[in-house]
C-alpha cells in the first residue's frame, strides 16, 4: 500500500463521511468546514498555550483564522497531501506518547488538523436525505 492508497483510504473511511454529514446538517460547503476547522485549532491552540510568547502566536494565529473563516469561507481551500501525510504521523506520535505517559493535552489539534485538511479535498458535497421532508404536509393531504 502506497503513501497515495494510504490517504485516500484514511480519507474516504475516516474523515470524508463524517464532514459530508457535517455539512449537510449545517449547510456549510466544505471549505466553510474546513476553514471552520482550522478556526477551531487556533483556539485550541490559544487554550493550551503556557508562555507568553505562545499565547500571542496563538493569538494572532486564532484572529488570523477568524479573519479567514469569516471574510472567505466559500473561497476554494486546497489540501497538500504531504502536510495531510505529517499531521497524520505527527497524530500518531503524539497518541503513542500520550499512552506512555498519560498526558493527553494537545493530540486533539492533529485531529482537527485532519479534519480541516480532508475537508478540503471534498470536491462536492452531496445533497442530505429528502426523508426529513415527510413532516410537511402535501398538497393532496390538505383536500380534506
Amino acid at each position: 500500500m502506497t503513501l497515495i492508497d494510504l490517504d485516500v483510504w484514511i480519507g474516504k473511511t475516516l474523515f470524508v463521511p463524517p464532514i459530508v454529514k457535517f455539512c449537510q446538517v449545517t449547510r456549510q460547503s466544505q471549505y466553510a468546514v474546513s476553514r471552520l476547522f482550522w478556526f477551531i485549532t487556533a483556539l485550541d491552540q490559544l487554550r493550551i498555550a503556557t508562555s507568553l510568547t505562545s499565547q500571542i502566536i496563538a493569538g494572532l494565529f486564532s484572529l488570523f483564522m477568524m479573519f479567514t473563516a469569516s471574510m472567505r469561507a466559500d473561497i476554494p481551500a486546497f489540501s497538500m497531501r504531504w502536510f495531510r501525510m505529517l499531521a497524520l504521523v505527527m497524530l500518531l506520535l503524539d497518541v503513542g506518547s500520550s499512552i506512555f505517559s498519560g498526558q493527553w493535552r494537545g493530540v486533539e489539534i492533529w485531529l482537527l488538523v485532519l479534519f480541516a485538511e480532508y475537508a478540503a479535498t471534498i470536491t462536492n458535497v452531496p445533497p442530505a436525505d429528502e426523508k426529513r421532508k415527510s413532516s410537511v404536509l402535501k398538497p393532496d393531504a390538505m383536500k380534506r
